[in-house]
């Protein structure tokens, strides 16, 4: 009997925690969501013929969603859009780009050592050469790394 209330009552709790989340879920069919965005928020569309346009909110009318991309006013019709998520935060480009320098300086220079023989001439020099040239590869890969990560959320998605 004891046994019987206890899975009950967590069925219960798990019931009462849940229903409120499912129903605060809203459907990724529903424009309303695309019409809710503010005004110069970055979005980034992709169509039904597979290009995907980057650019910043106009305006999304019932049938019709305007952005701006490289200064020009690119319009979309509501039914060539495939999914539209919407992109937040600052890509962190300076961070990646040390975090990348400091890795490929360390894989560079150890590179280097292996390489290294002091019973050779000019041997010195691969330590070196592989700490610069390791950090170089190292920040530009951290660069690129760092201006791909802003949170991208699917806002939309055609029925």
């Amino acid at each position: 009997m004891q046994i019987k209330a206890v899975s009950s009552f967590i069925a219960i709790a798990i019931f009462v925690t849940y229903v409120p989340l499912t129903l605060a879920q809203r459907s990724l069919h529903d424009w309303a969501a695309v019409q809710a965005i503010q005004a110069d928020e970055r979005l980034i569309v992709k169509q039904k013929d597979g290009r995907t346009i980057e650019g910043r909110m106009i305006e999304a009318t019932d049938t019709n969603l305007t952005l701006t991309r490289n200064s020009k006013v690119v319009n979309i019709t509501r039914v060539d859009v495939q999914e539209i998520y919407h992109s937040k935060g600052k890509a962190a480009k300076g961070k990646w780009a040390a975090i990348g320098t400091a890795a490929g300086a360390g894989a560079g220079a150890g590179l280097g050592a292996i390489k290294y023989d002091p019973n050779k001439d000019d041997y010195e020099i691969y330590p070196v050469m592989g700490f610069l040239i390791g950090a170089g590869v190292g920040a530009a890969v951290g660069t690129v790394f760092g201006a791909s990560r802003r949170s991208r959320t699917l806002i939309y998605t055609s029925p």
